[in-house]
């Protein structure tokens, strides 16, 4: 009877393609020195549970697979590769397993820090459709990166984040360089518009539409109000306006 190594290392490829998922290391082991072993079944054979890091390390040493593009990005991916092995191939990921790198918490921290350093020098490299896509799903260090972008589209889909926190949008609403078109973004988002301290760093900016930043100073209270009418570097129209707004109240009361 022949052992399960040698059982992988003589199989065709269509009782590989069933085997290998569940089959024993030992047939595994086999498996590799099987020619019918092509990238497509070792993929399956890589979802494995019985997969160990020395048998990783065996797989890249056949560079006709590694040469697969979907090789690569699943050993990236495997929480038993080596870290020295997944640091080298991660460079060579598409943005998407990137950021599906990042966002893999079994993964080690290094790793998923260099898949983040790399999303953001891509970044510069993306089209604009790809930026909204990111944007969408970003981790928490490429979204960092992604608060600085200029285009009110990307920063309609990062406040769509649910990764994104209010001391992002309040970093991107305070931010004198931030376009018009993008604070506007920021004022009509639902989940940060409400938010007092958002709120009042909209109205504050001096690149905010004249006719958002009044509609906001409208529900502003009476108190930030006073603060607006004294504070330094406020747009004089929100100022005048604040003060209209004090006296209209005081006298109503």
């Amino acid at each position: 009877m022949e052992s399960p190594f040698e059982t992988g290392r003589s199989a065709p490829a269509n009782i590989l393609a069933l085997e290998l998922a569940t089959a024993s290391l030992s047939y595994l082991e086999g498996a590799l020195d099987n020619p019918s072993l092509v990238p497509d079944l070792l993929l399956i054979a890589l979802k494995n549970r019985a997969v160990t890091p020395s048998l990783i390390q065996r797989i890249t040493r056949n560079l006709s697979c590694l040469k697969v593009y979907e090789v690569k990005s699943a050993l990236v991916l495997h929480p038993k590769t080596p870290r020295a092995i997944a640091m080298n191939l991660v460079q060579f990921l598409w943005w998407r397993d990137l950021v599906r790198v990042a966002d893999h918490t079994v993964l080690p921290p290094p790793l998923r820090r260099v898949a983040e350093r790399l999303l953001a020098i891509r970044l510069q490299e993306m089209a604009l459709g790809e930026k909204i896509a990111l944007a969408r799903i970003a981790s928490r260090g490429v979204i960092a990166v992604l608060r600085r972008q200029d285009h009110p589209l990307v920063i309609r889909s990062l406040i769509q984040n649910p990764r994104l926190l209010e001391e992002d949008a309040l970093t991107i609403a305070s931010a004198t360089v931030t376009p018009g078109s993008v604070l506007q973004a920021v004022a009509d988002d639902t989940r940060f518009s409400a938010r007092p301290a958002i709120q009042k760093a909209i109205v504050q900016n001096p690149g905010t539409p004249p006719s958002t930043a009044l509609r906001i100073v409208q529900g502003l209270s009476t108190r930030v109000l006073k603060e607006l009418a004294r504070a330094p570097h406020v747009p004089q129209l929100v100022k005048v306006a604040a003060l209209r707004l004090i006296e209209a109240r005081e006298g109503a009361e």
